[in-house]
């Protein structure tokens, strides 16, 4: 006798020792009654007959199971908040994930992404070909907040070049909030004591 239609045993095969009901299958795989059927009828998966209902092989169906997507990172966030964070539009967004150059993540309300990696997709090189803005730049000001010093500070370490800057896209100048706090806990003569009185 030769192979049933549904993908049932052919006869001198010997039937796998895990079987289970299509039902317990679909609950061990985390999917419906009806998708465990839809395998076994695109040839997927073979079901044996049974004393009234078809049975599969579990090891079988856990190994059509894909696997779940890696967890994403603390700092992901969802598309919406990436363009509201980065100014980028949906548009382009959706086009680095779709071309692979945008890692993405499946969250509870659709893809998420991370801000700095769209940041450091939507910069342009620095003119005179210099290196991109970094994907952690911060505006001047932000940056002087953030540390604790004066903006006035900040542009005066930028002007001794102590600082590296960039220059955005009619957005002012950047810079990196690391670098600032770098300087601002540099001991000794490195820095004034009071840095707005120089200014």
């Amino acid at each position: 006798m030769g192979g049933t239609a549904d993908g049932g045993q052919t006869a001198g095969q010997e039937a796998p020792e895990d079987l289970v009901r299509v039902r317990e299958a679909a609950q061990a795989v985390g999917l419906t009654p009806s998708a465990v059927h839809t395998w076994v009828k695109r040839g997927l998966l073979t079901a044996q007959p049974g004393p009234g209902v078809r049975r599969v092989s579990l090891v079988a169906a856990l190994a059509l199971v894909p696997p779940p997507d890696p967890a994403a990172p603390a700092d992901a966030v969802a598309l919406y908040d990436a363009i509201r964070l980065t100014g980028a539009s949906r548009t382009r967004i959706v086009a680095w994930v779709r071309q692979g150059r945008l890692p993405s993540w499946r969250g509870p309300y659709g893809r998420m992404v991370r801000a700095a990696d769209v940041l450091a997709l939507a910069q342009p090189p620095a003119p005179g070909g210099g290196p991109p803005m970094p994907a952690d730049a911060r505006l001047i000001r932000e940056a002087a907040r953030q540390a604790g010093v004066t903006t006035d500070q900040v542009y005066k370490w930028v002007r001794r070049g102590l600082l590296p800057v960039w220059t955005g896209s009619g957005t002012g100048r950047r810079v990196r909030l690391v670098d600032v706090v770098a300087l601002a806990e540099r001991p000794g003569r490195a820095l004034p004591s009071h840095p707005e009185r120089e200014l």
